[in-house]
């Protein structure tokens, strides 16, 4: 089973190991690397989740992430905004509404400590959302503040939690529709054989006496 538990580990593996990919970079995805990521992607707010997209962005590795490195990012999420009509978001105005969410040290730039301040914990993802994924970042625009409430009070102790019930749902409704279209289609083979069968009849005569 996927848990927080195999993304920590999978985080704090040794250095060794951790050289040995540097040195034979992989060209592909193990299972274990795509639950690390489903589970980062899917739930923003813990640290492990944190700490992997910081990396991504901390591409001079000197633990605070810039302006520039930051626009460099946005500036592939702006031309996607443009190509499907959507409403174009300046940086200068999302860094602004992250700066106010996050409320950094150093307004100049973001460190790690900053997302992991507990009353940072809800909205830690909406800055990674706005650099490497679109959909999210513009539901997050257009967040209804009932739902926003009722998904802070809902049953799930996570994000993950909340995916994984959600999707599991989703596939078991898609799953019931193909059953249901399977045993229509049955169904309408069964009423097609009878009316073929009737047809037959009538082409012998359609009547049981003898012909002579």
């Amino acid at each position: 089973a996927a848990s927080g538990e195999n993304k920590e580990d999978d985080a704090n593996g040794n250095a060794a190991d951790k050289d040995a990919e540097k040195k034979s970079p992989k060209d592909y995805l193990t299972y274990e690397d795509f639950i690390f990521f489903m589970l980062s992607e899917e739930d923003k707010a813990n640290e492990i989740s944190v700490r992997y997209w910081f990396t991504c962005i901390d591409v001079d590795g000197d633990g605070m992430l810039n302006n520039m490195e930051m626009r460099s990012f946005y500036a592939l999420q702006q031309h996607r905004m443009q190509q499907l009509g959507h409403e174009y978001i300046p940086f200068e105005d999302m860094l602004c509404q992250m700066i106010d969410m996050i409320k950094p040290k150093n307004e100049e730039f973001i460190i790690v400590e900053d997302f992991l301040q507990e009353e940072c914990a809800p909205v830690s993802g909406a800055l990674f959302d706005a650099l490497f994924n679109l959909n999210k970042y513009l539901q997050f625009e257009q967040r209804d503040p009932f739902q926003e409430r009722q998904k802070r009070e809902d049953e799930y102790e996570s994000d993950w939690d909340r995916f994984a019930c959600m999707d599991y749902n989703r596939l078991a409704m898609e799953e019931e529709a193909r059953e249901e279209d399977a045993m229509e289609i049955d169904w309408v083979t069964v009423d097609d054989e009878d009316e073929d069968a009737e047809d037959f009849n009538l082409g012998l005569g359609g009547s049981s006496e003898a012909p002579f």
